[in-house]
């Protein structure tokens, strides 16, 4: 069969990575697919499996060498036991398959078992510290009831803003004119497109917050200045449990780490290895155990 190999897969709600090692941590392959969070059901698990197979053919790797593969994935939307095992019952060509959370995969990656936290402030939220063996959750609850601070809620908050400009209850500023754009001037237009948009759609507005907020539009710097608070509450909440430091993961935490206050940036580090690699040690240390026993 040969020696084992490694596959490990960051699965979010925006894409997914999947990236193979052999034993010796040599890379192999890498492949992406689209949005993976696991409660999105099928869709996601076909994604996950999209990343994998641009992987393995990236590597060569096929038929029953698939076999000596074993798998860690990292994936947004697993904190409840119904959706990993959802993602378990799924086929895969796999020696083995190990599931946790996306936020855990980077811990991982971060830390390596060490004390410490991540941060993940992209699409979504989701905060955990491990300290001591003992796992600390800070938000991760999904757009409907958590994602403080995240592309999607910054996005969100500018079209519901921009709505308020234009039935004159807030400043009609440069972002409130670019949003109001995207839907003709007419919030009827922006209902029908709310009632199909995703967490990725909300987020796609995250980067022109951004921009105007740090051109100091006065519709824009608020709602950033707010997404701000709510991460500094995240990383408040990771330190008094214990973590020394946070790594920061994710596409809009660079962008918010200005906005921090400078005690709350302080502790704020860049993660020594990805969400991919993380999950690669999680199917490395469950291979350890597996032939311990």
């Amino acid at each position: 069969m040969g020696d084992p190999l490694f596959i490990g897969v960051d699965g979010g709600a925006t894409k997914c990575l999947a990236r193979l090692r052999d034993a010796s941590g040599r890379l192999l392959g890498e492949g992406a697919g689209g949005p993976a969070n696991a409660r999105a059901g099928a869709p996601a698990y076909a994604e996950i499996m999209k990343a994998c197979r641009a992987a393995t053919d990236a590597a060569g790797i096929r038929g029953d060498d698939l076999g000596r593969i074993h798998a860690g994935f990292g994936l947004a939307g697993v904190a409840q036991k119904g959706d990993r095992e959802f993602i378990l019952s799924q086929p895969n060509p796999f020696a083995s398959v190990v599931v946790d959370t996306d936020a855990y995969a980077a811990y991982m990656g971060a830390f390596a078992g060490k004390d410490g936290a991540i941060l993940i402030v992209g699409t979504g939220t989701a905060g955990l510290a491990v300290v001591g063996g003992e796992r600390i959750n800070a938000g991760g609850w999904g757009h409907q009831i958590g994602d403080e601070g995240s592309g999607m809620m910054i996005g969100r908050t500018a079209v519901r803003r921009a709505i308020w400009a234009l039935e004159q209850m807030a400043p009609m500023t440069p972002l409130a004119e670019a949003v109001l754009d995207r839907f003709d001037r007419d919030p009827t237009v922006a209902v029908t497109w709310a009632d199909g948009a995703t967490p990725k759609d909300y987020g796609s507005f995250a980067p022109l917050v951004f921009d105007h907020a740090e051109r100091r539009d006065t519709l824009a710097m608020p709602i950033i200045e707010e997404a701000a608070r709510d991460v500094a509450r995240l990383i408040t909440r990771l330190v008094e449990a214990g973590a020394p430091q946070v790594a920061m993961i994710g596409s809009v935490f660079p962008r918010l780490l200005p906005w921090l206050p400078p005690p709350i940036a302080a502790v704020c580090i860049a993660p020594a290895r990805d969400a991919a690699d993380g999950a690669i040690v999680m199917a490395e240390q469950a291979f350890a155990r597996e032939h311990r026993s």
